[in-house]
């Protein structure tokens, strides 16, 4: 990232997010931090959560947010540990004095076969890729409540929607998102909080195994390629506008036409 590929004058766009503050998870690498810079990029300040990163890594997150102009508060924190999730949320609002939008993006994707699926692989794959973003969720809402205001976008996976062999607990996990994000969109609207989900279909990260990346892949692909980070990123910083006020609960997934819903 951070190679001259987002360089607008955000100046009275509608993507202008100047004032507000992000709490990205997961955001010191690939996904979650095209998401940082792209928000940063549209004026917001960033909580940079990460867990078990580098130090190099983490420090190249934060200096491209930096240079971008904005403040950036780095957050080691495991999201599936609620003490951590709360100590988090509660530096962020202290730090910052608000929280105006939540992208719960952390994850992990091992592959198992259901056979080799114990209990603890999937205990903590729903534990991170669940009940996580549900411990973040529970942590921000009060200040957003607080304010009358709040745009939660949640990262799940196209998988959710079709299904991967070897992926049991991945998918299930990233079902649930779903059902959290529809659920959380009902019960905040009153408040003034618009909870929406972004799935990607298969994007370029570390994430995406070598494996995968194969012409075969991207023939099923109507646009012939498998995603970039920063077009993930377009979609969370919709999703996350003031001027998105009449879209909560929806499931939008940027795919290349991978699955049309």
């Amino acid at each position: 990232m951070a190679d001259g590929w987002l360089q607008p004058d955000w100046t009275g766009k509608p993507t202008d997010l100047r004032g507000q503050v992000a709490l990205i998870t997961g955001a010191s690498q690939g996904i979650g931090w095209a998401i940082a810079e792209t928000l940063a990029a549209a004026g917001a300040d960033i909580v940079l959560n990460h867990y078990g990163a580098t130090a190099d890594t983490v420090e190249q997150a934060l200096r491209s947010v930096q240079q971008l102009g904005r403040r950036v508060l780095p957050a080691e924190a495991d999201v599936a540990c609620s003490s951590a999730v709360a100590a988090m949320v509660e530096r962020a609002a202290s730090e910052f004095g608000r929280i105006d939008i939540l992208v719960n993006n952390a994850g992990i994707s091992p592959e198992f076969p259901l056979e080799q699926t114990t209990d603890d692989i999937w205990d903590r794959v729903l534990a991170v890729n669940l009940k996580g973003q549900f411990l973040v969720c529970q942590a921000v809402v009060p200040h957003m409540r607080a304010a009358g205001y709040g745009r939660i976008v949640n990262i799940a996976s196209e998988q959710g929607l079709i299904g991967a062999a070897d992926m049991s607990a991945y998918c299930a996990s990233k079902a649930g998102v779903f059902g959290l994000t529809k659920a959380l969109a009902r019960e905040l609207a009153p408040a003034g909080i618009l909870v929406n989900c972004v799935a990607p279909g298969p994007v370029d990260t570390a994430m995406l195994a070598d494996r995968d990346r194969t012409p075969e892949l991207a023939s099923r692909i109507p646009l012939g390629r498998i995603g970039r980070p920063e077009e993930i990123a377009f979609a969370v910083l919709f999703l996350a506008s003031p001027q998105t006020t009449w879209t909560t609960g929806q499931i939008h997934s940027p795919n290349g036409g991978l699955v049309m819903q």
